[in-house]
């Protein structure tokens, strides 16, 4: 090992000699102009990343095939040390400028393994009363990084395996009782609470969503010369996470939208947009541990499952190509929606309004559904917002509303509170205009706007919210998704309010759509409001003209 290996993957992943996506490309050529920048205040110090390496190189794996062999790492790794241990501050060498890394890449990367060996190297070498904390979303995932560290202790030669003390719960330093390793979590209340945190650990980052259990950490790090906050993790079904914030802070800056912060590093590791996940060719790109921890056949099994069930689908993007998805059990793999059929050159048989009214500052959704047979439909959406609530829209979210607003699918109204009034003109003239048969509404905030509907001879109809009635419509919509029968406008913000729905199915088999769980900032309204609609359009069975039955 070689901290040369490290400047080398940059320099081929930057020349494109390795595949990987745009994040990490970006992340490289970043180092690199670091690494030839002579004029600011850090240089370069390789000796301190050789001095880590060289702890490395007594490392013994301590599981699997490879248990009590030598451990090496592999470039990208050596990569991160180099950005880590490096960079040094030109006036006093003991400072290091890095001080935030993220790590953001898929399972089987040997991520618990590294952490173990940064967190044992910083135990040894790092400051006087050294304490490293290793933060996880339970005790079980906390416990996974300890327990390793204290298998390649045990595994160390003797000598080295002497500078260390292990406990049940902790380990110190054999010659600095101040010092100390141990694993915390939520559930064992053990918080970070009034500790003095030199090094801060995050394991499977994406997953903590509540963020004083990392704020607190963090909080006890201000007196540390050289503090060292680590997140690494694999993507996760909820962006509510003090993470996910700080990665679109890495990725603004690697991005050029903000303005550079050295102290921070990071390898972000996942699919570009337009990559096709069932391509072997671009798996290796999503994961730099492939062919060496990663069983390439075990991938193409899990693809195979994955183009046909949408929950093994999510499962997949998530965890195997690190892409962000919106619920744990997806209810219909988007791709089916984005390759339906164009709109039939022919007037519709019949026209269907549904509404779905949220609260009085949230986002409002009107479906109108076309139908043209009994398996051919045309839908279109209308959303309205109130302007003011687009400042609480989360930072991570608010591109997708603003491409809204421009596409014209969103319409901001005036003011902190929905404008029914707004809604009621669009909803009358979608009315008017197609002839509509019936407009579906969920009774919950609507009273006033319904009232004013059906004193203008609108045909509006409540539709109950329960699962005995929106199984059926539910389960036709999604048969129909399938086979792609339902055109529609290709808006993206529909589509993703399509993938943050997720399923619920009882033990009847009884099928609702909702909203994923764990985004609360996730919407769907426009995709209730459709199956509102589709609701309508069952109860009113296509006429057939040339024999003047109803088919149902």
């Amino acid at each position: 090992m070689k901290w040369e290996d490290g400047i080398a993957y940059a320099r081929d992943v930057a020349l494109g000699n390795i595949d990987v996506c745009k994040d990490v490309q970006l992340a490289c050529q970043r180092f690199l102009n670091q690494l030839e920048n002579k004029e600011w205040k850090w240089e370069f110090k390789p000796e301190y990343v050789d001095h880590v390496l060289r702890f490395v190189g007594q490392v013994r794996h301590v599981k699997g095939s490879m248990a009590g062999k030598p451990m090496v790492l592999i470039p990208f790794q050596i990569l991160l040390m180099c950005a880590i241990y490096g960079f040094r501050d030109k006036k006093d060498p003991n400072k290091r400028m890095v001080q935030d890394v993220i790590l953001f890449i898929p399972r089987k990367a040997s991520k618990s393994t590294l952490i173990s060996i940064i967190s044992l190297y910083e135990l040894l070498f790092g400051e006087a009363g050294s304490e490293v904390y290793c933060t996880a979303v339970n005790r079980e995932q906390a416990s996974i990084v300890f327990d390793t560290a204290k298998g390649i202790v045990e595994a160390m030669p003797p000598q080295m395996a002497a500078q260390y003390q292990s406990y049940r719960h902790e380990i110190k330093k054999a010659t600095d009782s101040q010092s100390k390793f141990m694993a915390l979590s939520r559930d064992s209340k053990k918080t970070g609470d009034g500790k003095n945190p030199s090094v801060s650990i995050i394991d499977e980052a994406a997953q903590i969503t509540e963020r004083n259990s990392i704020e607190v950490i963090h909080s006890g790090m201000v007196s540390r010369t050289n503090p060292l906050r680590i997140y690494i993790t694999t993507a996760s079904f909820t962006k509510e996470t003090l993470f996910f914030e700080n990665m679109q802070y890495l990725k603004a800056m690697l991005g050029g939208q903000a303005e550079d912060n050295p102290r921070w590093f990071g390898l972000l590791y996942g699919l570009d947009e337009g990559d096709d996940w069932k391509d072997p060719k671009i798996w290796a790109k999503v994961n730099p541990m492939h062919g060496i921890s990663i069983n390439t056949e075990a991938i193409e099994q899990r693809v195979k499952e994955a183009q046909s069930k949408p929950s093994a689908l999510n499962d997949l993007l998530c965890k195997t190509f690190n892409v962000y998805v919106s619920a744990n059990s997806a209810w219909i793999d988007t791709r089916h929606w984005e390759e339906a059929s164009n709109l039939p050159e022919i007037q519709p048989e019949a026209t269907f309004i549904a509404f779905d009214l949220a609260a009085t500052r949230d986002l409002n959704a009107v479906c109108t559904l076309h139908r043209y047979d009994e398996d051919k439909f045309h839908t279109s959406f209308k959303f309205f917002l109130p302007e003011d609530s687009l400042s609480f829209i989360p930072t991570h979210y608010k591109p997708i509303f603003l491409q809204a607003v421009s596409r014209g699918s969103l319409k901001l109204t005036e003011g902190n509170v929905a404008d029914y009034v707004e809604i009621e003109d669009y909803i009358k003239k979608q009315c008017e205009a197609y002839n509509a048969k019936e407009i579906g509404f969920d009774a919950w905030n609507a009273a006033s706007l319904v009232s004013k509907l059906y004193e203008h001879g609108m045909p509006v109809k409540k539709i109950g919210q329960g699962m005995a009635v929106l199984n059926n419509p539910s389960k036709h919509v999604e048969k129909l998704i399938l086979s792609k029968a339902i055109s529609h406008d290709h808006d993206p913000f529909v589509l993703w309010q399509l993938g943050n729905c997720e399923v619920y199915e009882d033990v009847n088999g009884n099928k609702k759509v909702r909203k994923n769980s764990a985004d609360p900032s996730a919407k769907v309204d426009g995709i209730i409001a459709m199956i509102m609609a589709f609701h309508c359009a069952l109860d009113n069975p296509v006429v057939n003209s040339s024999y003047g039955f109803r088919s149902f």
